[in-house]
This record gives structure tokens, C-alpha cells and sequence, in this order.
């Protein structure tokens, strides 16, 4: 991986949301939660749930209600996205230096590429007060497949009218690795959020950081 001294020329920065741009896992561990004690499921710390997130708010609740409920996962999915669309910003932060950094990049075009279901993007965004900082914002659920295709980001790119080489994405998990790699995109990966290190690293993006901040010292 090339050091944080090299930089990458882009025109485009497309960040991933939960574990990225955000710490949502506060809310999403509560939601989560509320969801197990209504089904009479075992609740999970939240390191347990930073496990678990990844691929959607289906593939979300199939590893929430584990392997001998599966049966319950609709019932599960449908409580957890009652409550969390309610709940979905009430303790979620950004992560230092996101907004600052953000600011400095303007001259860049920005958007989002999440997992989560599009109408959730938005309200996070829209509560954090960044929704004004990006050209577009992506989530689940509009026919798409969810990373690690690349499909998405694919598209997002050629909505903004950019070059895949000329684009960035920024991610926490090889997931988001894999999509800018199917893009042609290059990718850093973040350290501090829901990724483990040892798997962020077998993806070998192109940059990893560890703090947000960092993401100025890299592109030019």
C-alpha cells in the first residue's frame, strides 16, 4: 500500500456511511436490541453488533436472530426498521475531523454509497447536517445489488460524470474495498470504524488510515 507521503489525483470522493463518515452504532445496537427483546431473542453488546453490520438490513438481522431463527427474521427486520427509522440519529456521531475534512474538500465533488436503506441515508445525513456537503447520496433498496458489487458505484460514477480512475472511495470494511476494485476506483480504508484491521489489510486498498483527516494528505 503506498504511504500517506503519495497522493492520488481524483475528481470524485464517494464515502461510505456507517463506520466511515459516522459512529451509528449506538443506534444501531439499540434498534437491534429493542428488535431481541420483542421476539425473546438474547441481546448483543455492541461489539457483537459491529460484527454483524454489513450488507444491508436483511443480511443485518439473518446474523442478528442467528442460525436457529431464521424463521424470525422478517418479524425481526420489520420491528427493527420501525423503530430505528425513528431512532436512526438519536445518539449517532461523526467521527473526528469528518466535517472540517469534508470542508477542505469541497472543491471535490462528494457523495455517499451506503448499504443502508436509501429513505435511512438520507435522515442520518440530513441529521448530521452533512447532506449539503455531497453532489448524491446512495443507499439500499433502489434496485441495485448492495456492496461488494460494483454495480452501485458504478453507476454513481457515471451519474456524476467522472472516470472510474479519477474517483475515490472510502470505505471501513473489504466490502468497500471490493466495489472500488470492480469499479476501477482506487480506495482507502479507514481503521478506526466497524472493519477489522487484519481483513482491512488482506484487502490491500490502496490507502489506510487511521483518521479521517488523513484523507487530505492523500489527495491532490
Amino acid at each position: 500500500m503506498p504511504g500517506l507521503s503519495k497522493k492520488v489525483a481524483v475528481d470524485l470522493i464517494v464515502f461510505d456511511l456507517d463506520g466511515t463518515l459516522a459512529d451509528s452504532l449506538p443506534d444501531l445496537t439499540t434498534a437491534a436490541n429493542y428488535a431481541c427483546r420483542r421476539l425473546g431473542l438474547p441481546e448483543r453488546n455492541p461489539a457483537a453488533i459491529a460484527g454483524m453490520i454489513g450488507g444491508g438490513e436483511r443480511m443485518f438481522m439473518e446474523r442478528l436472530v442467528g442460525p436457529a431463527h431464521q424463521d424470525l427474521t422478517d418479524d425481526c427486520l420489520a420491528i427493527y426498521l420501525d423503530y430505528y427509522s425513528r431512532h436512526s440519529a438519536d445518539l449517532t456521531r461523526l467521527y473526528p475531523g469528518v466535517r472540517e475534512t469534508l470542508e477542505k474538500l469541497a472543491g471535490k465533488k462528494q457523495a455517499v454509497l451506503s448499504n443502508k436503506l436509501q429513505r435511512l441515508t438520507e435522515a442520518v445525513l440530513a441529521a448530521l447536517g452533512l447532506a449539503r456537503c455531497f453532489a448524491a447520496s446512495r443507499g439500499g433498496g433502489t434496485g441495485l445489488p448492495l456492496k461488494p458489487a460494483a454495480e452501485p458505484l458504478t453507476a454513481l460514477i457515471q451519474e456524476l460524470g467522472v472516470a472510474p480512475g479519477r474517483t475515490l472511495m472510502v470505505g471501513d470494511k473489504p466490502a468497500d474495498v471490493m466495489t472500488a476494485r470492480g469499479s476501477g476506483a482506487h480506495i482507502a480504508a479507514v481503521t478506526y470504524g466497524y472493519g477489522e484491521l487484519a481483513s482491512l489489510q488482506s484487502a490491500n486498498p490502496d490507502f489506510l488510515l487511521t483518521r479521517f483527516d488523513q484523507l487530505v494528505d492523500i489527495v491532490e
